[in-house]
Formats: C-alpha cells, sequence, structure tokens
C-alpha cells in the first residue's frame, strides 16, 4: 500500500502539525520583533550607529554558537530545546516592556533572542525526520520553507502599522502571549532524541569539564573540515561569497533606513512595511514564479551578475532621489509624516523595493541552487552552517561602519557608494575582461574567475 503524501495527510499527523505550527508562532514574533527594535532604537536614540549596535548584538549569537548549536542540539531532546526557547523567548519579549526606554537593556534582550534563535532553528529542522515518514519529508520541508519565509514578511509587514496604531509594548506584549502559546504546544511534543556522532559527544564531554581548548578545536575542525569540502570548486566559494554579500547589504539596509525614511524623504520610519517591506516580499515572489517558469532556461552566472548590476542601479537611484526630487527641498511640513502624504515618494520605494525583490531572488536562488548542486547530501549542513556564521560574521564591520558615516554624512553618500560597488561587481561577474585583459593575470587567477569569460562560453 501507497502512503500518501499530499499535505493534508501530512498536516493530520499530529506531532508534526504541532511544530509547524510552534514554528508560525515563533518566526512571526521573532521578525516583528527584530523589525520593531529596529525602529525604536533609531526613535530612542535618533543615531543610526545605535541600529548598527543593535543589529551588531543581532548578529553576534550567530559567530559565536553557529558552529556548534547543530552539534549541541543533536545532544539535547528537541522537545525541551524548542519548549525551553519558546519559554524564555516569551519571558524575553515581555521584559521589554519594562527595559524599552534602556538602550543597553534592549542591546542584551536582542542578544539573548537571537542566541536563542540559533538553537531553535536547527532544532526544529532537525527534528521534521523524526516525527514524519520519509516519503513525507519534501512535503513537510516545503511547508516549512514557505511559511519560514512567509512569517519573516507577515512579521516585518505587521509590525510597522501594529507599532503606528496599538504602540511598541502592543508589539512585545502579542509576541509574548503567542510564544507562551507555543510553549503550551510544546508541552505535546513526544521526545525527540538522536544519539550523537563523535564530534558531538567530543564536545559534551568538553563542555561539561569546561575544556575550551577542545572547543576552540572542535570549532576549527569544524572550520577547515568545511573549507576543505569547498577548495578548488570555484562555483561552490563564489555562491558563498555572494550569498555572504547579500547578508552584508541587507544588515546595512538595515541600519540606513530609517534614517534614510525619516531625515531625507520625510516619511515616518514604521512606514518602512508599506513603501518597503511589503513590496520587496510582492517582488520575491513574483520574481520565484517567474524563475520557477524560465529559470532552468537561463544561464545561472549570467542571470546572477544582471541581478547584481540591476541592484546596483537601484541602490544608486535612491541615493541620489533626495538630491535630484525638488520635494524633498521645499516638503511644507517640519516632520516625518505617514507615507500616504507623500504620494509621490512613496510610488517610487514601492516600485522601487518590488523590483529589488526581483532582483534579490534572481541572486539568492540560483546561487543557493548551485552551492546544493555542488555539496554532497553528508556535507551540506557542515557548509550551510559554517556559510550562515561567515555571513554573520562578515556583516558586523559594515553595519557598525555604516551607522557611523550615515551619523557623520548621512545615508545619501552611503547609498550611492554602496550602489556603484554593487554595480561594479556586477560587471565584473558578467564580464571580467573589462576590468583585467586575459594576459595579464597567472593562469591559477584566470582559472578561479572562469576562463570563459574572456572567451564568451561561460
Amino acid at each position: 500500500m501507497v502512503e500518501k503524501t499530499s499535505i493534508t495527510h501530512v498536516l493530520q499527523n499530529r506531532g508534526f502539525l504541532n511544530l509547524w505550527i510552534n514554528q508560525i508562532l515563533v518566526q512571526l514574533s521573532y521578525n516583528a520583533l527584530n523589525f520593531a527594535l529596529i525602529i525604536w532604537v533609531f526613535k530612542l536614540t535618533d543615531s543610526s550607529l545605535a541600529v548598527s549596535a543593535l543589529l551588531f548584538a543581532i548578529y553576534l549569537p550567530a559567530v559565536i554558537l553557529g558552529l556548534f548549536s547543530g552539534v549541541l542540539v543533536d545532544l539535547i531532546d528537541r522537545k525541551k530545546i524548542i519548549m525551553m526557547i519558546d519559554l524564555f523567548l516569551s519571558l524575553s519579549f515581555f521584559s521589554l516592556i519594562f527595559f524599552k526606554g534602556s538602550f543597553p537593556a534592549i542591546l542584551m534582550v536582542a542578544f539573548f533572542v537571537n542566541a536563542l534563535g540559533q538553537f531553535y532553528g536547527p532544532a526544529e529542522a532537525s527534528a521534521i525526520p523524526l516525527v514524519v515518514r520519509r516519503n513525507q519529508l519534501i512535503t513537510a520541508n516545503s511547508l516549512f520553507s514557505a511559511t519560514l519565509y512567509s512569517c519573516f514578511l507577515l512579521g516585518f509587514g505587521l509590525a510597522g502599522p501594529l507599532i503606528n496604531h496599538l504602540g511598541i509594548n502592543f508589539v512585545f506584549g502579542l509576541g509574548g502571549v503567542l510564544l507562551f502559546g507555543a510553549f503550551l504546544l510544546a508541552l505535546a511534543f513526544p521526545s525527540i532524541v538522536t544519539k550523537a556522532d563523535e564530534q558531538g559527544e567530543r564536545l559534551i564531554v568538553a563542555l561539561r569539564k569546561r575544556k575550551y581548548a577542545d572547543i576552540k578545536e572542535i570549532g576549527l575542525f569544524e572550520i577547515f573540515e568545511t573549507i576543505k569540502l569547498i577548495r578548488g570548486k570555484l562555483s561552490v566559494l563564489t555562491s558563498i561569497m555572494i550569498l555572504a554579500g547579500v547578508q552584508m547589504v541587507i544588515g546595512t539596509l538595515a541600519v540606513l533606513v530609517p534614517s534614510f525614511l525619516e531625515k531625507s524623504l520625510q516619511i515616518k520610519a514604521t512606514d518602512a512595511s508599506y513603501v518597503l517591506i511589503i513590496p520587496l516580499g510582492l517582488g520575491i515572489i513574483a520574481g520565484g514564479i517567474m524563475l520557477g517558469r524560465f529559470g532552468n532556461k537561463l544561464i545561472k552566472r549570467k542571470l546572477v551578475s544582471r541581478a547584481i548590476i540591476f541592484a546596483g542601479l537601484l541602490f544608486f537611484l535612491v541615493g541620489i532621489a533626495p538630491i535630484i526630487s525638488p520635494a524633498i527641498a521645499y516638503l511644507p511640513h517640519p516632520r516625518p509624516l505617514p507615507f500616504f502624504y507623500q504620494p509621490p515618494l512613496s510610488k517610487i520605494l514601492v516600485v522601487g523595493s518590488f523590483l529589488m525583490g526581483m532582483a534579490m531572488v534572481s541572486i539568492l536562488v540560483p546561487s543557493q541552487t548551485v552551492l546544493q548542486e555542488n555539496t554532497s547530501e553528508t556535507d551540506r549542513g557542515k557548509v550551510f552552517s559554517v556559510l550562515g556564521a561567515v555571513m554573520s560574521g562578515l556583516s558586523l564591520i559594515p553595519v557598525l561602519i555604516s551607522g557611523v558615516l550615515a551619523d557623520i554624512f548621512g545615508t545619501t553618500p552611503i547609498f550611492i557608494g554602496l550602489g556603484g560597488a554593487i554595480l561594479l561587481i556586477g560587471l565584473f561577474g558578467l564580464k571580467p575582461s573589462l576590468f583585467f585583459s586575459k594576459k595579464s593575470l597567472p593562469l591559477h587567477v584566470r582559472e578561479f574567475l572562469g576562463l570563459g569569460h574572456w572567451e564568451g562560453k561561460n
């Protein structure tokens, strides 16, 4: 008898259904919180550098814990991990109602929340194969992937309107209630335990005996093992660099957007949900649909390079918009207003954000696909865990620098510079012969860049 694998039959699995609802509640709350804190910290401090410090606190846990979280999750019952994380997240959200006026306290809570997130993701992902049948894995993972991105867009999209109409305390309180509901759901989970591998056993011994040298050795071992996996694989290395670059740009954008909207465009920062996040999400969806239909017919390198060039042009145009727009100089209102009071500017941002979403998905999907195609199933987890740590680590310095520069020079020069740099990277990927002649570089460098770039074969 063939077992059915439809979405309906997968959702009839009580263990999976509880896990899936838990994911929705956690991801909605988590993403709404990160967006709300970005806006709130800017309102509290009127400083892009303070937003940089917040993003630093958000990214740092991935750098510190990213290499170990997957190993540690394998050592403990997933039910206990998910249950305790839900409870501590709920308490953290409620605590912000009382600590929202203290910038240092906000940083500590943000760090703690994102540290918990480093364990929640691996615990949740590794629990799926243990609660559904093997032939239902694709359907189950598809549901989780769809809700992961949907909750990101919904969380960021709803946070702004909620802050505008109900206040920041409502966002913290609602998140706390949703997460406590997730905790109650986790009580009904079955125990989800697997046997640790050799590295896991070594790590648990090192943690128990507080052998920090051994912990460092295990982390370095994971890094070097992953480097061995990607050594000599141009396509894998390039994909990792592109994905890390996208993460850096997203972090920089998160720092710049509040100041850019309120000081350059005179639009309330909370309205970023309307003019940036929702159009961006729609652009990602539209781009994803188009890639699904026509992506296999396109050359990945050309698609990604052209999308990078297009994204660079959009950043450049956003940067010069306040300079060339006469509306900015003669705005009759001395303070930021809701987006519907600035219809021309809002329309430009909405269209630009939609196009940026299409460009972003045209960069991310081919790069992730190349990475998956060129790593074995047994090694893919290591590659992606190190990738996550590297992406967050590389974002730390640009995020801080962008905050400092935005407070000194404003956001306009940074958008222009960022757009120019992205544009050059895209042109280099599409046509490196514009920058170097074939004979001016040694053979191994040309092989790294791809010889076909000069012959027009790639």
